[in-house]
């Protein structure tokens, strides 16, 4: 095995011969001066409106097709209207459209990055937008005209350790920059992409790469990440504010920590450093080795194993590389970018041309603790339930060696397979196991992204750190951010309702603190630095003026779409969304965590209607479709029931046919399933679900959609969840404070009250307004107001006429309107208004 050292500066043919991706190593560079480059943009852009527009920012000081462009990007501004849409959150220290070094006071470099920025003068779109080459290549201008030496920058480093890293890297608006008080670009050493059966999507406007297009409501785009080279050094976190870089939402033992920070980015060329030509190689290496190391599971735990030894590394046990994404050459998107390549969301997996099959033994799969729903679950040393436990649920110290969950319901005969869902004893079959299960692929995977520089290595900078590179899931909810959920539930969420509101806390990635995975070859990650997952800045002294501590706003129409760093993903790990974990002991013995793809489900579908049916347990990827299954789930061999926190609408769960658009009048459930009816059973009403032990997303893959998830916005998502927050706590589920146990009685208390019905209710409803007046209740027609039809549920029985269905009794019924302020509930026949919703 090659060391860290060797593995970095092999080179493009060393990089080939361990199998690295070969779309990353050409070393050509530029074609000629880097103002060339920018000249040619400025006029591209400059015909479509942008003229006018930096014209009327500036009052008439900055013209992009002044002749002598080079002295009029660096000439001081004496005014910039940030007034102007899009430039509200521009730094108010940025006095120049370039500001040498500096992308951050570098007024051009707003007006291209900032998705803000998309309309001209009059407020009309503007007539096009930069690709992401032309952001890269005023990236690199802006560095270029430092004309900074090695010598210099060593010196501007001073003691701190230096190296050539490698970061995701996005421009993005306040306040979700590091410091959250202006437009800032935003740096990790983490970075995610996802994947997809269609070819990428780039939105100009947007200025990144988006995963669903309503043209096509059955499919996802591949979304890829950009990756950029820095030189950078790596030194502790400011906590007097001085040369601040971050890290985004610090924690308490932050000073504790050392962060790798960019300080001078890294590019092709005689530009870049004065006095050198340097050629930057980017390179990357991707695995996914879901089965392989199930497979090692079986053998660990001593259960019935057909596969083991060299074919494990072969694929579909191990995939590698470009059969999972690579990076990209494209005119379009410059350097850097891993693309991962589109494929079916799921495959039957083969191998040496026949079925790929685990045994399923009963000594595992005999025992009901052994299972999540129908799902077989995958995790050494977990102890039995007796009760839930929801707050305990997301354990953020168990290792998971292998997939956590993986699919069985498919047994594999001579002729063909059998699909156990559509078996009236499918539980009583796993259980007896002693049949072959069919394996299933997705091209999900994890790995790196770094670059060797021959010239900086001779002079001395021979350390290079990789970025860790996660090709995660398709996101049902591109407009939202795991992080805008946790600084909006710690800081803004009423206090006694803050800690039941979600069965799992909604942390992000970024403020999670864990490692990269350690164990990719050649160890390019250390278990104790822990960092990885951070979001930094640049040393940015230019915000110590006075002036730069006021808190800018964003202007202008500004649309939100993920964009791949970590604060787009959440920080708990049961097992994960975009990433799993892993945990060994750090150099002072105590247990540390790191990253690892492996111990996701298997495939990934299996786990999305995990985590979906377990009350938002990501809140910021996955739906919450808790009530779109019978409420008594089945987790561990007990009744486990889940409350909603977050419902999807009946229109979302197929319930109603979609009102609008180019699907009206269809049925489009997010996942193919459609949400729950109303029945009677026995001369009783009852309420008929899709039985979750049967649902399978594998059958369901190509009725899976985003369309009207991939609608809903931060604000929709939080009125959502402070309207049910109102409604458990008319129903009267409440806090008592002080008490030990509290909140696993208040969910469990919520999880008694199912969600049937969910829909928006217009202020001008007829019948909200009717009951409004009547209750005394005035409605605000700047808030969003939702309708519940909720039910106490008993006891559940098997459809007779089908047997993927369940039937669960109604107990008792309420009907609610809310706006997470006021509520008015009916219990009983008569309408009363709540005003006692903390707020």
């Amino acid at each position: 095995m090659k060391s860290r050292k060797n593995v970095l500066e092999s080179g493009a043919a060393g990089l080939l011969s361990q199998g690295g991706t070969s779309g990353s190593m050409s070393r050509t560079a530029p074609a000629g001066p880097l103002i060339d480059s920018v000249r040619s943009m400025c006029r591209r852009l400059g015909a479509a409106g942008w003229r006018e527009m930096l014209l009327d920012v500036t009052g008439g000081a900055f013209d992009i097709l002044a002749s002598d462009l080079e002295a009029e990007l660096v000439k001081p501004l004496p005014w910039i209207d940030r007034r102007f849409a899009g430039f509200g959150d521009f730094a108010v220290a940025g006095r120049a459209a370039i500001q040498p070094g500096q992308p951050d006071f570098s007024l051009l470099y707003h007006a291209l990055a900032a998705p803000s920025v998309v309309t001209g003068r009059g407020g009309e779109s503007l007539g096009a937008y930069p690709t992401l080459a032309e952001i890269d290549t005023l990236e690199n201008y802006i560095f270029a005209v430092r004309r900074v030496s090695l010598n210099a920058l060593r010196a501007e480093c001073g003691a701190w350790p230096i190296a050539v890293s490698t970061f995701a890297t996005h421009y993005r608006n306040a306040p979700m920059g590091v410091g959250g008080r202006r437009a800032q670009l935003c740096f990790s050493r983490a970075g995610i992409a996802r994947i997809g059966n269609f070819e990428p999507r780039y939105e100009p406007k947007l200025r990144g790469f988006v995963g669903f297009d309503e043209s096509r409501p059955f499919g996802f785009h591949v979304v890829p990440r950009r990756f950029s080279t820095y030189l950078a050094i790596r030194r502790p976190a400011d906590l007097n504010g001085a040369a601040q870089f971050g890290p985004q939402d610090r924690l308490d033992d932050d000073d504790r920590r050392h962060f790798w920070v960019p300080v001078h980015k890294l590019f092709s060329g005689p530009e870049c450093i004065v006095g050198m030509d340097l050629q930057i190689t980017p390179m990357c290496r991707l695995q996914n080795e879901t089965l392989a190391a199930f497979h090692r599971f079986l053998d660990a735990q001593g259960l019935e194993n057909n596969w083991s030894g060299d074919c494990l590394e072969e694929f579909p046990f191990t995939i590698r590389n470009e059969m999972i994404g690579s990076l990209t050459m494209d005119a379009q998107y410059g350097r850097g970018v891993l693309v991962p390549r589109p494929n079916a969301m799921v495959e039957e997996a083969r191998y040496r041309g026949a079925r790929l099959t685990f045994p399923v033994d009963p000594r595992y799969s005999g025992d009901p603790g052994s299972f999540q729903i129908s799902s077989l679950l995958v995790l050494p040393g977990a102890q039995p339930l007796r009760s839930p436990q929801y707050l305990d649920d997301a354990e953020q110290m168990t290792a998971r060696p292998a997939p956590q969950f993986i699919n069985v319901r498919h047994r594999v005969r001579d002729d063909g397979i059998d699909n156990l869902n559509d078996e009236p004893e499918l539980m009583e079959i796993v259980a007896r196991g002693n049949y072959e299960a069919q394996h299933y692929v997705d091209f999900s995977g994890d790995g790196w992204v770094a670059s060797a520089c021959p010239e900086l290595a001779y002079h001395g900078i021979v350390t290079s750190t990789p970025a860790f590179a996660m090709i995660g899931l398709p996101d049902f909810l591109p407009k939202l951010s795991q992080r805008d959920l946790m600084v909006w539930w710690r800081n803004d969420v009423p206090a006694p309702l803050r800690d039941a509101l979600w069965a799992v806390p909604p942390l992000a990635l970024s403020q999670t603190r864990i490692a990269g995975n350690i164990e990719l070859e050649g160890g390019l990650f250390k278990i104790d630095d822990d960092t990885v997952s951070a979001i930094v800045s640049m040393p940015q002294s230019m915000d110590n003026a006075p002036e730069s501590a006021t808190r800018q706003r964003a202007n202008g129409t500004i649309r939100f779409d993920k964009v791949g760093l970590p604060d787009g993903s959440p920080g708990v790990f049961d097992p994960g969304w975009d990433s799993s974990m892993g945990v060994r002991p750090g150099a002072d013995g105590t247990l540390k965590r790191f990253l690892v793809g492996h111990g996701l489900g298997s495939p990934f579908i299996e786990d999305v209607k995990l985590c979906a049916a377990l009350g938002a347990y990501w809140p910021g990827v996955a739906p919450d479709a808790t009530r779109q299954y019978q409420p008594a789930k089945e987790l561990g061999g007990i009744s486990y029931p889940w409350p909603s926190a977050v419902p999807l609408t009946d229109e979302e769960l197929g319930m109603v046919p979609v009102a609008e658009g180019p699907m009206k009048n269809r049925f489009l459930p997010w996942d193919g399933v459609p949400g729950p009816r109303r029945s009677t059973f026995r001369g009783r009403p009852v309420v008929v679900y899709a039985d979750e032990r049967r649902v399978d997303h594998i059958d369901l893959q190509d009725r899976m959609t985003a369309l009207l998830t991939s609608r809903i916005d931060l604000a929709d998502f939080q009125a959502r969840v402070l309207a049910m927050a109102a409604v458990y706590w008319g129903l009267g589920v409440r806090p008592q404070p002080g008490v030990a146990g509290d909140v696993n009685r208040i969910l469990r208390e919520k999880a008694q009250w199912a969600v049937y019905s969910f829909i928006a209710a217009p202020p001008g409803d007829p019948d909200f307004v009717r009951i409004a007046a009547r209750t005394g209740m005035e409605i605000d027609p700047a808030h969003r107001y939702y309708r519940f039809e909720m039910f106490r549920w008993g006891q559940r029985h098997a459809d007779p006429g089908n047997v993927r269905n369940v039937l669960v009794d109604i107990e008792e019924e309420a009907t609610a309107y809310s706006d997470g302020r006021l509520l008015l509930i009916d219990r009983g026949g008569s309408w009363q208004l709540d005003n006692t919703i903390p707020t």
